[in-house]
């Protein structure tokens, strides 16, 4: 009884898992701005990137841990994978050393997450390697999944950034990146990028990025031995932050100058949706959309491109959104670095995705792969299985309905803002956004469901509930010709037992609701049909059956 209240009266879990700084080691840029003056920067190869500094809450030294352990020691049981240095380094005076240096690995023993691999971190933090400049680029921010051997996942949102070589030039003097005042880059040096990755058990990636990018903003004009202790006081105030409950209320928290907002999930079987729903409906054709949807629902071995890092991520996990409560139940690994480029050679179904650069060599060299191209809005097949991969339609009435929904959307803010006066203010603009955002994302989440209910409505017409079987048999039956082909490959999926176990359990999720609240009249009269199966032993086959 008082283990039930405690666990009622719980807090709410914590924002932050873990907050790095990565880029390249110290050892390998010194003389790098020399080679770059005589051959050109153009020249110099990528630079391998590692983990410079981490940081995990609580944010308390190994002697404070120890005596909390000692005075609390039936707390805290859970234990964490270490991340332990390889060697030791030398010391570096203040003014001396580059971002990462000071006290990021100081200790030999640093608890991480478990779902977090600090080894393959730096590669997913610098897909495209860490690549010199001769001027300062602009910010830019990608997004990542790290899921465990357990399947659980965890979400990175990394923000890259560049900062000069040169000591004399570690500041940018609050001016424009592409107006230094210092020498030209042929004579100040060069610029070398860094990484901040915050990663979380939420996807929280546009509140994490609004994050990012206030704390950017501070990293830009300090100098390179402050670095790590304003990146531990950004960890400290994200660790203080708790996720919000579900329910209607979302969680601002003030960065300066932005006003960052925490959404909530609308109940706890619901996901957590930072993102905007409608890039995909901006990148491909509805048909397109459906033809995608397809893919996931049949399992394919399915690669997105993109020349944009960010992309990746937000459009695999819009495709996720789109098909909840349906889940995938494969590998989702949404950027590869191109030393990652074997993964695709995987026989079992998965989701990934790579630089478009990598489109002809991946289309090539694999077999059986749904390629898709975010950036050309198409998709295809490997050239050497065009016959191999093959992708079903979705039933025709489902896909009109869902394609005339997807063509009255308004996918534009300017349409929707444009009578509106422009707002002085910085965080009321955000708001005004956030609301269209929010609007929108509820109608294609509507459509989207509604879709899912058109494909899936009849399956409860034949399941047993007190023999917990559907009779996939007389299911198919049922369907039409066409559709065939479409339920055949579905019914076979880990995707669809899953959602069966869920109708055979009553769930009240999204897709019974929405059932529910779309019928007629007259079905919701009508006795279901949960009476046991009938006919001989032989025609039982097709049932599927599962463990209570």
């Amino acid at each position: 009884m008082a283990e039930a209240k405690l666990k009622h009266l719980s807090l709410p879990s914590g924002l932050l898992e873990l907050c790095a700084l990565l880029g390249a080691p110290q050892e390998s840029l010194r003389g790098l701005e020399q080679a770059a003056q005589r051959r050109g920067i153009g020249s110099l190869s990528p630079l391998d990137p590692e983990v410079l500094s981490v940081f995990v809450p609580p944010f308390i030294s190994k002697e404070d841990s120890q005596v909390a352990g000692a005075s609390c020691g039936t707390l805290g049981k859970g234990r964490r994978r270490s991340f332990r240095k390889r060697r030791e380094k030398p010391k570096m005076e203040h003014g001396k050393g580059g971002p990462g240096d000071p006290k990021g690995l100081d200790s030999a023993d640093i608890s991480i997450p478990g779902g977090v691999d600090l080894l393959a971190l730096p590669q997913l933090c610098f897909p495209g390697g860490v690549c010199v400049a001769s001027e300062p680029k602009e910010d830019q921010v990608h997004f990542l999944v790290l899921t465990d051997i357990c399947g659980n996942r965890t979400y990175g949102v990394v923000a890259q950034y560049y900062r000069p070589l040169h000591d004399e030039y570690c500041f940018y003097n609050g001016k424009a990146h592409r107006e230094p005042s210092g020498p030209p880059a042929s004579a100040a040096g060069c610029f070398v990028p860094f990484a901040v990755c915050v990663v979380s058990k939420f996807p929280y990636y546009n509140s994490l990025k609004d994050c990012l990018s206030c704390l950017l903003t501070h990293l830009k004009l300090c100098k390179d031995f402050e670095v790590d202790n304003h990146i531990k006081d950004f960890a400290s105030r994200l660790s203080l932050i708790p996720t919000p409950p579900p329910g209607p209320l979302h969680l601002v928290f003030n960065m300066k100058p932005l006003h960052v907002v925490f959404p909530s999930r609308a109940d706890p079987q619901s996901p957590v949706i930072d993102l905007d729903l409608h890039l995909p409906l901006l990148c491909f054709s509805p048909e397109k959309v459906l033809q995608i949807l397809t893919c996931i629902l049949t399992e394919q071995r399915i690669v997105f491109f993109s020349s944009n890092w960010a992309l990746l991520t937000l459009i695999a996990e819009c495709f996720m959104v789109y098909l909840h409560p349906l889940q995938w139940q494969h590998t989702f690994v949404p950027i590869l670095s191109a030393q990652m480029l074997d993964f695709i050679m995987a026989p079992t179904s998965f989701l990934m995705g790579c630089h478009l650069d990598h489109f002809e060599e991946v289309s090539k060299e694999a077999d059986g792969l749904v390629l898709i191209d975010i950036d050309h809005g198409s998709v295809t097949c490997s050239k050497s299985s065009e016959c191999d991969v093959d992708i079903p339609d979705i039933p025709l009435l489902a896909a009109q309905t869902f394609v005339q929904r997807v063509q009255n959307l308004r996918l534009h803010p300017e349409l929707h803002l444009a009578h509106l006066g422009s707002s002085t203010d910085l965080n009321e603009g955000r708001a005004r956004r956030r609301a269209w955002q929010q609007t929108l994302n509820c109608q294609i989440q509507h459509s989207a469901l509604q879709l899912l209910v058109g494909i899936f409505r009849e399956v409860k017409d034949h399941v047993n509930y007190e023999h917990r079987v559907f009779n996939s048999d007389e299911f198919l039956k049922t369907r039409a010709a066409g559709e065939q082909h479409f339920y055949k490959q579905v019914l076979d999926t880990y995707m669809f037992h899953s959602f069966l176990k869920a109708r055979l359990n009553r769930t009240m999720d999204a897709f019974a609701q929405m059932d529910l609240d779309t019928q007629s009249e007259e079905d919701r009269c009508l006795i279901p049909a949960w009476t046991r199966p009938s006919g001989p032993p032989s025609a039982r086959v097709a049932w599927l059956h599962w463990d209570r």
